[in-house]
């Protein structure tokens, strides 16, 4: 029966092919992806002709197969030297309130690509209700994710996408959950008030759901395995990349948890107040899922455009870990920045559910790292707002927030939803951090019961990666997730100013040389002159040749050789270059190279990769 197999598998293959439909309506190009004309399998190429130019949409087109749709007629951008897409000759109007394009490819052995290209995609109307035009519901294997890719569309085109006309659940453009690949040369227009990207990776490598394996695995940080932006034109009014976006349709029953996400090469600006450009989400305000794990992001131009200030930058942590590099930051309009990167860990002054508050004690917050003691307890004698005085004690000034360790406060009185990190403390006094805008908690009431907690580790906070693994709709895990210490890394970002330096976390438990290191430019990075200045080597990080890296180093700090590495070939004077850390005192390792720039899939090589997965060593080739 061989004989037959084969012939089967060569029949199969000899069906992919490029199929046109009749027209650019919906119904026409769904009748060569799901018949009765053509039934599309993994390779196929889908071609729309342009037609009038403009044609309405109001049903979804459901693609399970790996396939490329494009539209004729456009004239693409291409190469590194472009941002954003060209033009193109067909718009679809979308009038379909849920996922207008609902992509759902499977990984397989011989891994074909799932490809959107060349089309505008623009509202009905700019007060039609709509959702996402956008979606990526993947299946992945113990060996890999499905691999996709969206270039040269055009979000808004002649009518803009904002969430005050189309709806909050429109406010992502691209929904992404269990696919690698890459989204370049595509165009958010000035004018538009929503994101970019929502991804996720809620049952990475084909097991469980919420992001809980993604957590549990190691890091993937210059491979294949993550979702790569570049040589994308984006105005945005929040942010370009997060993995927050809990799915809008009950057809895709995921959740975006997770993500292992790159923005790299890429033009953004803001429009109307701003969080961050690349950001992690956190076990804060967004149920189950979980927080996002890893992100990547350089080489990338930040405009602030509104006078109402970007509080972000570059990137934001709510959770995970990841590096930060070469990014160059301008204003206009008035505008300014506060960080290059943010870190929050909302958890310590809000209990959302069903994470809890990051308190202390494992009946509270089991998944935290938790002293579980309580070290003292009382009732409050006088209150004002986030202060709180207890007259008969005696406590030392400063003594509940030691540094990377602060104590927390738990209301008794109040309940398991008021517990906040202490900011300071008197011989008789606690002040707390305040609370997020979400809390309902407006501070302390004369003659609450109170007890003083610690946790040291929130789970998923920002700097910290794998850990144990947990699952189910309400886990309940019998010891803390231990995720392991894994430092964010920030260096040679230029801005042309910063009101509170490159980083700035919200928390006492995240600290300089421990849980994150920087080059503490202020913006103005200085390459290194000499083997011990500016970058000596005890703290933070430093760049430039490895002919002057320090000879001596203190555990931890990094340092980016800027004439090693060859992954850059573009010829955009980036350059290449690769992060060492000091992996013991006085010892250099090599740490982290980024992934091939222009991406493979986007230079039209295909996507090769070797990487450590679940301790197996993987090497695989795809072609396009």
């Amino acid at each position: 029966m061989r004989w037959l197999a084969l012939f089967v598998f060569a029949a199969v293959a000899s069906a992919q092919g490029s199929y046109t439909a009749a027209s650019s309506a919906e119904a026409d190009v769904n009748a060569v992806i799901n018949g009765p004309t053509h039934t599309a399998v993994n390779g196929d190429v889908i071609q729309i002709p342009c037609g009038s130019g403009s044609v309405v949409w109001t049903s979804q087109l459901a693609v399970g197969a790996s396939i490329t749709i494009t539209a004729q007629g456009g004239t693409p951008n291409t190469g590194t030297s472009t941002f954003g897409a060209g033009t193109n000759c067909l718009t679809i109007r979308d009038n379909y309130n849920g996922y207008l394009f609902l992509f759902s490819p499977t990984y397989a052995s011989s891994n074909n690509v799932t490809t959107l290209q060349n089309i505008n995609i623009d509202p009905y109307t700019a007060s039609t209700t709509l959702t996402t035009p956008v979606a990526f519901s993947g299946t992945c294997t113990s060996s890999g994710c499905p691999l996709v890719r969206v270039d040269n569309v055009i979000f808004g085109n002649a009518v803009q996408w904002t969430e005050g006309g189309t709806g909050t659940q429109a406010d992502w453009m691209i929904q992404a959950d269990n696919v690698f690949g890459v989204f370049d040369h595509n165009t958010l227009p000035n004018g538009s008030q929503v994101d970019f990207l929502s991804g996720g990776l809620d049952a990475y490598l084909g097991v469980g759901a919420y992001g809980d394996n993604s957590w549990a695995q190691p890091d993937t940080f210059g491979t294949e395995s993550a979702l790569y932006m570049e040589n994308n034109l984006v105005y945005t009014d929040q942010e370009v990349t997060d993995c927050e976006k809990s799915p809008a349709s009950t057809s895709w029953s995921g959740a975006p948890g997770g993500c292992r996400l790159v923005g790299r090469f890429n033009q953004v600006n803001a429009e109307t107040g701003w969080f961050e450009a690349f950001g992690l989400h956190g076990l804060d305000t967004g149920g189950r899922a979980r927080g996002g794990r890893q992100i990547e992001a350089y080489g990338n131009t930040l405009n602030c455009g509104t006078s109402s200030g970007c509080a972000g930058g570059v990137t934001g942590y709510r959770a995970g870990t990841g590096f930060t590099f070469g990014n160059t930051m301008t204003q206009s309009g008035g505008g300014f920045w506060n960080n290059i990167s943010t870190i929050t860990v909302y958890r310590t002054v809000y209990a959302d559910s069903p994470w809890g508050g990051c308190g202390g004690l494992n009946s509270l917050d089991p998944w935290d790292t938790n002293d579980n003691t309580v070290y003292y307890s009382g009732t409050v004698t006088s209150a004002s707002g986030l202060t709180m005085t207890d007259s008969t004690k005696s406590w030392t000034t400063n003594q509940l927030v030691p540094e990377g360790a602060p104590y927390s406060v738990y209301d008794v009185t109040q309940g398991a939803g008021f517990i906040a990190e202490i900011a300071s403390n008197t011989a008789t006094t606690i002040t707390v951090q305040t609370p997020i805008s979400e809390s309902s908690w407006t501070g302390f009431n004369n003659g609450d019961s109170y007890q003083i907690i610690r946790s040291t580790v929130c789970a998923d906070q920002a700097g910290r990666g794998a850990g144990n693994y947990i699952s189910g709709s309400s886990p309940s895990p019998s010891s803390a997730l231990n995720q392991a210490l894994d430092p964010i890394y920030e260096w040679d970002d230029t801005a042309s100013s910063v009101n509170y330096g490159n980083m700035s976390p919200d928390t006492g438990k995240t600290i300089a040389n421990r849980d994150y290191y920087t080059d503490n430019s202020d913006g103005t990075p200085h390459a290194q002159t000499s083997a011990t200045s500016p970058f000596n080597g005890t703290s933070g990080v430093g760049f430039g040749t490895l002919a002057r890296r320090p000879t001596t180093c203190t555990t931890g700090v990094g340092y980016f050789a800027t004439d090693q590495g060859t992954w850059n070939t573009s010829g955009n004077g980036f350059g290449s270059g690769v992060l060492y850390v000091c992996s013991s005192t006085n010892t250099w390792s090599s740490y982290y190279t980024p992934y091939a720039y222009p991406h493979p899939l986007v230079s039209g090589g295909g996507s090769s990769t070797t990487s450590q997965i679940q301790g197996v060593t993987l090497t695989r080739v795809t072609k396009q």
